[in-house]
């Protein structure tokens, strides 16, 4: 783990900030368009939302995890860093929209950052091995949701997402494995522009896919989980991407991180 203090981090992404108090434009859906992603949601299982981001806006962030890459930083701790959390934070309509307008940002954040031939993202599994779609009369009620945002372009030969759509699902056998070979017959490729929105309720079956030596450049993305706080925590402190944790804080959580994942990619560092 880097022993850098808040001057040193400071001092590796000048154009960034740490503790600073900042205030976001949510990015504003019409009402007509966050029913649209909502009835496309709860029919395929997923969010794949075109381009909310400009690339003005992500540039710093793309920088800044070239810098990490550089000084040998695992990209997760990109989160150090005010603008990451910003980043979420304006997309605070459309996550009230699914969760509520109490919602909160549970613990668990990482980055990627893959960028030489036969790197990965994780391996197939769920983000919540329990249910997080329940039945409410006519109405289906969400209890927590993943969002993954890439910062470039992300295809098949860099190492898009994948995920098992619901229809799909309910043709696994009970109790299967989850591997790659089991699994990709069911699999829908999710290749994005960068700046786009993916998403999914924490009981999904996705994955990240290999970049491979035709690609044409690297795979930069970074992600979040929420919760309707009508449920009990799944996990706690629950957070807020509008007011994030101190330096101190921050970097402990970071820190958390390494240890929390282990249990999905076992090479973890």
């Amino acid at each position: 783990m880097p022993d850098l203090s808040k001057q040193d981090w400071e001092k590796l992404c000048p154009s960034l900030t740490i503790g600073h108090s900042f205030s976001v434009i949510p990015y504003q859906f019409t009402d007509e368009g966050l029913t649209e992603i909502a009835d496309a949601f709860w029919e395929m299982g997923y969010l794949n939302i075109p381009p909310v981001f400009e690339i003005q806006e992500l540039e710093p962030l793309i920088r800044a995890l070239q810098i990490l890459d550089e000084a040998r930083i695992p990209p997760a701790y990109i989160y150090i860093y005010d603008q990451s959390w910003a980043l979420f934070e304006k997309l605070r309509l459309l996550i009230s929209h699914l969760l509520g307008e109490d919602y909160a940002l549970l613990p668990n954040l990482w980055a990627w950052h893959l960028r030489s031939s036969g790197a990965t993202g994780w391996p197939p599994h769920r983000d919540c091995d329990s249910e997080t779609v329940f039945n409410v009369g006519p109405d289906q009620l969400l209890m927590s949701l993943s969002l993954w945002v890439p910062l470039t372009h992300v295809d098949e030969e860099n190492g898009c997402m994948f995920v098992v759509p619901r229809q799909q699902e309910g043709e696994l056998e009970p109790g299967q494995e989850l591997t790659l070979e089991r699994l990709e017959p069911f699999a829908t490729s999710l290749p994005v522009a960068a700046g786009s929105v993916l998403g999914w309720p924490q009981d999904l079956i996705h994955w990240g896919g290999a970049f491979g030596e035709n690609a044409k450049g690297p795979r930069m993305s970074l992600s979040f989980e929420f919760q309707n706080t009508s449920f009990t925590p799944l996990t706690e402190p629950l957070l807020d991407t509008a007011s994030p944790p101190q330096f101190d804080q921050r970097l402990l959580l970071i820190q958390q991180q390494f240890s929390k994942y282990r249990h999905i990619a076992p090479d973890l560092d």
